[in-house]
């Protein structure tokens, strides 16, 4: 009895190319986001809020339906847009990152020191006993920049793999054909 069924799928552009590029560019506008926010006075407390995860689907979106667009006869499977939304959603993840440990380094010096006392104030209302607490704050106190720039690069890494799973079924034009074997003989 089979309980996994084959399906079979063609790739009909280079998503390779085009996730690394609008990769890029994803990246880059959830850094622009962030700078805006700190433009206009509302300075970053965690290295991922709401902000940045709707830019992200909201850009997968965009450049997943771009990229539909862009191939001949608009043919696209499932497969080749999980895989083009999941390399956008990592390169993005990457450039978010390095961008994470410039912005603290050297335009909001005192971002490390919010997210430790975000995510502090959040331990303190959480559930758990009082030992648990400290000791997690006492592991959050030893966070620097740099981890703080990974963690918001890690969950921006995992954000990209909802929205890609989101934009391959909205934008999927063809469905996947069962991968039919020949009879024993």
């Amino acid at each position: 009895m089979k309980f996994i069924r084959r399906y079979q799928s063609d790739i009909y552009g280079g998503y390779r190319k085009a996730y690394l590029r609008d990769g890029l560019l994803v990246g880059a506008a959830i850094a622009a986001v962030v700078l805006f926010c700190k433009l206009i006075y509302y300075p970053v407390y965690a290295p991922e809020t709401y902000v940045t995860d709707i830019t992200l689907l909201v850009a997968t979106l965009f450049f997943a339906w771009r990229y539909r667009n862009g191939l001949p006869e608009k043919k696209v499977f499932f497969k080749e847009l999980m895989l083009y939304g999941l390399g956008l959603g990592i390169v993005a993840a990457v450039v978010y990152g390095l961008f994470l440990l410039l912005y603290g380094a050297v335009i909001d010096e005192g971002f490390a020191a919010r997210c430790l006392e975000h995510f502090i104030n959040g331990e303190q209302r959480g559930s758990g006993t009082d030992e648990e607490k400290a000791a997690t704050i006492a592991v959050m106190r030893t966070y620097r920049l740099r981890t703080w720039a990974f963690i918001g690069a890690f969950r921006t890494a995992v954000m990209s793999i909802m929205t890609a799973f989101v934009a391959a079924l909205v934008f999927r034009t063809e469905k996947n054909r069962p991968v039919v074997k020949a009879p024993k003989q």
